[in-house]
């Protein structure tokens, strides 16, 4: 857009006149007047994409506070069970001569977790090459949205 310029012209040669607070009104052309009008329902449209996006990232923020909940309370019992276990078996292994090693326990939720946090990473950086103009590959976008896929799907296997 070019350099919008505003004139200055006398509030009674106006027609009508203009009454105010100055002897002088400041006034644009009205093709400058419709350019901003233009530009100002762009900037209203991202600004209101920008906020739909930060109304789903408030939704994911929730979901995930929910998950981590789930993941603590499912953490706490298998480390304290594991303990309890571990100290059982070495007690025993200890009575006969033998060595007990430790055992990690699986935590599947702690995995699906982290692959659906890797994931929603890989998908925000799709959206962002997408909606910044910078995607200039097709295949690179596939090619992210598969591997999303992938990291999901490595936790059900």
């Amino acid at each position: 857009m070019k350099e919008v310029k505003i004139y200055t012209i006398v509030s009674d040669q106006l027609s009508p006149p203009i009454t105010g607070e100055s002897f002088c009104t400041d006034m644009v052309r009205h093709s400058d007047y419709a350019e901003l009008e233009d530009k100002y329902a762009a900037l209203a449209a991202d600004n209101d994409k920008a906020m739909e996006s930060l109304k789903q990232a408030d939704a994911v923020v929730k979901l995930a506070h929910e998950k981590f909940s789930a993941l603590a309370s499912e953490n706490a019992a298998l480390k304290k069970s594991e303990v309890e276990f571990n100290e059982y078996c070495r007690r025993e292994c200890e009575d006969v001569g033998d060595t007990w090693v430790d055992d990690f326990t699986e935590t599947p939720a702690t995995d699906a977790f982290l692959a659906e946090v890797r994931a929603q990473g890989v998908e925000m950086a799709m959206e962002h090459m997408q909606s910044s103009g910078s995607l200039t590959f097709g295949d690179c976008y596939i090619s992210l949205n598969e591997f999303a896929a992938e990291l999901r799907k490595g936790v059900q296997s």
